[in-house]
């Protein structure tokens, strides 16, 4: 059924114009082309097109919000269409079309659109366009639409995968590749924590400590991160709540939060030459600052590392393992930063537990304070102190290696065992 109203139809012609495919079309070739299109209404989350189906029909949304989002590798990116839409209208509002480059022969749809919200649309069907393409005129008009926009878009990309950070989707996992990783990972860390704790305290213990404890509370400490993760991906959908963002950082959180006693568990491992007290009471010690650092750990493992990932061009690296092992290594650089001074913090106490955090820090203002010229004033010297050992933080350095290592052996090993003939992903485990 066509378009009858006069007004749809100067609607329909503002969003085609919007398009590549017919930008450069003339006023009575576009409304032709509008009086065989139909008008579609759309609700929230319904499911517009997906990825891989026949595109049997272009889409132009009129009103709503659309969210298009293509499965590589088996994790879901949200797709920037640089090609497929040009110029905002006269309100500034640049509209989607959706599919009009793989209509005309019906072919496998580029990704998938979900609506986000109530609104409607204008379709259009590949026999109507195949139909308008028999006369010259708009068959000329499309080419030169289309040449148009290839010198356009002659030195940028078709397409970009940008997901928001907080809107990372995981990647499949198993259990199994997990456990594997996580195995090989306990030893590195191990071994740097050793050498972090040495230089925090002055004394030197064992480089892999009660590794009959650490390694299988590693292996639940990381099948736990991305286990978790998964679940909650699985289970909860955050367009479904009144405040999106808010649940997707509760999300983000949660799997640090909740392998912290975990982790207490794996620092106390490393603590027994300094702290005599047995295990079952000395992993609390340091607890409530390293639950900071685990949630800023889990961020960095999980959603930080897919966020560098995706951004590091594939015409440049084209490599899906050098991919992930650079985005682990851009967010092991910032994970390690910012969680060293709770690392810190955490550590000594772990080490020390009869002094305050407060007594801890000012051990390491005072650290730092050797270190600034006798020449400043002591108030000066003091404020330099103090701003060098939090932004330049004792040990910082193995720290970020630790981490960056971490990163890159755990997300490494498990992409690479992603595909091996291995048991059910983690989700199901629970």
């Amino acid at each position: 059924m066509g378009i009858n109203n006069r007004d749809e139809q100067d609607e329909a012609i503002r969003l085609l114009r919007q398009s590549s495919m017919f930008h450069a079309c003339s006023e009575s070739t576009l409304r032709k082309l509008a009086q065989d299109m139909s008008k579609e209404e759309f609700s929230k989350g319904q499911t517009i097109l997906e990825q891989g189906w026949p595109q049997s029909r272009a889409f132009f949304i009129a009103d709503g919000q659309i969210r298009r989002e293509r499965v590589v590798n088996d994790q879901s990116h949200q797709v920037v269409d640089m090609f497929g839409n040009t110029e905002p209208d006269k309100f500034g509002n640049r509209k989607i079309a959706i599919g009009a480059l793989h209509v005309l022969h019906e072919e496998p749809a580029f990704a998938n659109a979900k609506a986000m919200s109530n609104g409607y649309m204008y379709s259009l069907p590949a026999t109507v366009l195949k139909k308008h393409l028999e006369s010259p005129q708009f068959s000329t008009e499309v080419v030169q639409s289309l040449a148009v926009e290839v010198r356009r878009q002659a030195n940028q990309v078709r397409w970009l995968m940008r997901t928001p950070l907080l809107e990372q989707r995981p990647k499949k996992t198993n259990v199994i590749a997990v456990t594997i990783a996580a195995s090989i990972e306990s030893f590195y860390r191990s071994g740097l924590n050793a050498a972090m704790n040495a230089r925090l305290s002055g004394h030197w213990g064992k480089l892999f400590p009660n590794m009959h404890i650490q390694c299988p509370a590693r292996i639940l400490y990381i099948n736990g991160f991305k286990g978790l993760r998964q679940y909650m991906d699985y289970k909860v959908k955050p367009e479904e709540f009144s405040n999106p963002t808010a649940v997707r950082l509760g999300m983000s959180f949660a799997p640090g939060i909740l392998m912290t006693p975990l982790s207490s568990v794996l620092e106390a491992s490393n603590a027994g030459h300094m702290n005599p007290e047995p295990i079952t009471t000395r992993w609390m010690r340091g607890i409530s600052w390293r639950l900071v650092r685990e949630v800023i750990f889990g961020l960095g493992l999980n959603q930080m590392s897919d966020y560098w990932e995706e951004r590091i061009p594939q015409s440049i690296v084209q490599s899906e393992a050098l991919r992930t092992a650079f985005g682990s290594m851009i967010s092991g650089v910032l994970s390690g930063y910012l969680s060293h001074i709770p690392h810190n913090l955490s550590t000594l106490k772990l080490m020390t537990p009869s002094k305050t955090y407060m007594q801890h820090l000012e051990s390491l203002v005072s650290q730092s304070e050797s270190r600034i010229p006798t020449s400043f004033s002591p108030g000066t010297r003091k404020a330099m102190a103090t701003f060098a050992a939090i932004a330049f933080p004792r040990a910082v350095l193995i720290r970020t290696a630790q981490i960056v290592g971490s990163f890159i052996i755990l997300n490494g090993t498990i992409n690479a065992l992603k595909y091996a003939e291995l048991p059910t992903s983690i989700p199901t485990a629970f």
